[in-house]
């Protein structure tokens, strides 16, 4: 039960971010804003990492973490 309502969040939001990302890359492309244009599909590729990747998201950001711990120590 739990899973599939995790399942449907997950389409929902996927499919809503989708939606965005192409509406605004698009605007971006089209008024040749070539800066904001890939910032904003490089943000968007990691949004789409956090929300259908959780897991692995978690396992960079903590490796990351322990990276610049290490640096600091």
């Amino acid at each position: 039960m739990g899973n599939d309502l995790v399942t449907w969040i997950k389409t929902l939001v996927g499919t809503l971010f989708g939606a965005v990302l192409a509406v605004r890359a698009f605007q971006h492309w089209a008024k040749k804003e070539w800066g904001a244009f890939i910032t904003f599909v490089v943000g968007g590729a990691v949004a789409a990492l956090m929300i259908f990747q959780t897991d692995q998201a978690i396992a960079i950001l903590k490796f990351l973490g322990d990276k610049i711990a290490s640096v600091f120590q």
